[in-house]
């Protein structure tokens, strides 16, 4: 009975004392940096990506350098939640294209989606992934087989808008040879 007594005056003592803790309104304000503001920001940069866009011309090249121009259909959206889609429908023409380079594609189309984030100093588009920390602490396999295909997810976005409103993506291999360029103009 005591000792039942003991545990209930120290769960009493152990509310009280966190009651009193109790956090405050601060005195001072967080230290932060200046929001950045104009054209090249990271806000202006999102509000152009923003909407809908569709493909203009699809240019792809084998990791030898051998290009080819791919008769292709596509859609590219990007949300105002940071969220890329791009959507790349090739022809049969196009899928023979792509194989005439050693580019194979299983199926006539190709998808990306996800949330990205956008270097407006280096024109760069990621994307973000969920394993992100496991796959940079190392050479992963898997990765670098996915990194010899010209579309993956992991390879990294270069983009930049014309004066003539289009916008140009394009990725490069390892080597910083194009893999493909794309340019898009604005539908919605």
């Amino acid at each position: 009975m005591e000792q039942h007594r003991f545990k209930v005056v120290l769960s009493l003592l152990a509310v009280f004392t966190i009651a009193g803790c109790a956090a405050g309104p601060r005195g001072r304000p967080l230290p932060t940096e200046k929001i950045e503001e104009g054209p090249n920001s990271t806000q202006a940069v999102r509000k152009q990506f923003e909407g809908t866009w569709s493909l203009v011309s699809f240019k792809v090249s084998g990791p030898d350098g051998r290009q080819m121009n791919v008769d292709a259909t596509g859609d590219l959206t990007f949300d105002g939640f940071g969220v890329l889609q791009i959507q790349y429908k090739m022809s049969d023409a196009g899928l023979k294209a792509l194989a005439s380079i050693g580019v194979k594609s299983p199926n006539p189309v190709i998808s990306t989606t996800g949330r990205v984030v956008i270097d407006t100093q280096q024109h760069r588009i990621t994307y973000l992934a969920d394993d992100f920390e496991e796959k940079a602490l190392g050479f992963d396999p898997k990765l670098a087989a996915a990194r010899a295909n010209p579309f993956a997810l992991e390879r990294i976005r270069y983009y930049m808008f014309g004066n003539d409103g289009l916008l140009t993506l394009s990725t490069k291999y390892d080597d910083g040879k194009d893999a493909n360029v794309s340019q898009w103009k604005r539908s919605s």
